[in-house]
């Protein structure tokens, strides 16, 4: 990020830059961020208690270095990452509501790889297959 400020920098004495395509510019590039960040949690194949943790500081430190660089609020895809990773905690029941009310919002690759991570906790392949023929029915 301090490498894009930097050539933002360059291109702006160059080329006169309004704030709307600076504050723009940054809000597409943070945004594509997020989805990178959504792609590799939702690439886990098991995820424990720990891993979870992991998700969550890593995150949050983006979203830290973020604020160094441009005060943009709210920051574009912060609430969907967050959302993935609090799905990770959920409870079956929950799990199957959260689905039915998210699923607009995440690839079936990511749905699913919440469904095997949490369903490895509740450890039975019929919880497991009744949450992925959500996910294909949705």
């Amino acid at each position: 990020m301090e490498a894009m400020q930097q050539k933002l920098s360059v291109v702006s004495t160059a080329v006169p830059m309004p704030v709307e395509v600076y504050q723009m510019i940054w809000k597409l590039s943070i945004h594509e961020l997020c989805n990178v960040f959504l792609e590799g949690f939702g690439s886990a194949r098991k995820c424990t208690h720990e891993g979870r943790a992991w998700m969550q500081l890593d995150f949050q430190q983006f979203v830290v270095q973020v604020d160094k660089f441009i005060a943009l609020k709210p920051l574009p895809g912060k609430e969907v990452v967050e959302n993935f990773i609090k799905a990770y905690y959920l409870t079956e029941a929950d799990l199957e509501q959260w689905l039915r009310e998210n699923y607009m919002s995440y690839t079936s690759k990511q749905l699913n790889s919440i469904i095997n991570c949490t369903t490895s906790q509740f450890s039975k392949m019929i919880q497991r297959n009744r949450l992925s023929g959500i996910v294909d029915d949705l």
